[in-house]
């Protein structure tokens, strides 16, 4: 059964996304603290702060993403995670909001939803990338939410590949 979930039968795909740009909230956190630390920034992001961001578009749309350090030791070293939303331009970003462009990539993707899902899609999705001959390239990754929901919301999961 390569390359499908137990528990629904849907298996991952390889997708072509365009470049986009984000703007939302970010902290750096540790694999340890990842649990504690992003559920935080992600209920402030959305109860607190994404009103304020005025040129968002593909609302319902947004994202969770993560970016790692160069050669990145996750046993150890800090990863930043970034709860955002996708805008058509920089212009008047919000106080303490920061930017990023993504740039056009191939992506493995792994749709999941954690109410009905009792694996780690990140770890399901890097098996499969190897079982297939992909390889993740960049430092990022994300979890995009159509729409978030809480904390428990069906997300589809992003590593750009080649």
């Amino acid at each position: 059964m390569r390359g499908r979930t137990e528990t629904r039968g849907i298996a991952p795909d390889i997708v072509k996304k365009s470049g986009f740009k984000l703007v939302g909230m970010s902290c750096s956190t540790t694999m340890a603290d990842r649990h504690e630390k992003i559920p935080e920034l992600v209920e402030e992001f959305y109860q607190h702060h994404i009103h304020r961001i005025k040129n968002r578009i593909n609302e319902p749309v947004s994202y969770g993403m993560f970016v790692d350090p160069p050669n990145w030791d996750p046993d150890t070293e800090e990863f930043t995670w970034i709860a955002g939303v996708e805008v058509s331009d920089f212009d008047n970003i919000p106080e303490e909001m920061i930017s990023k462009a993504i740039p056009a990539r191939k992506y493995a993707v792994l749709r999941y939803d954690p109410a009905t899902d009792a694996f780690d899609p990140y770890q399901y999705l890097h098996e499969w990338m190897k079982n297939e001959g992909y390889e993740q390239t960049d430092d990022f990754g994300f979890e995009l939410f159509l729409p978030y929901k809480g904390l428990d919301s069906e997300f589809v999961l992003h590593l750009p590949v080649r």
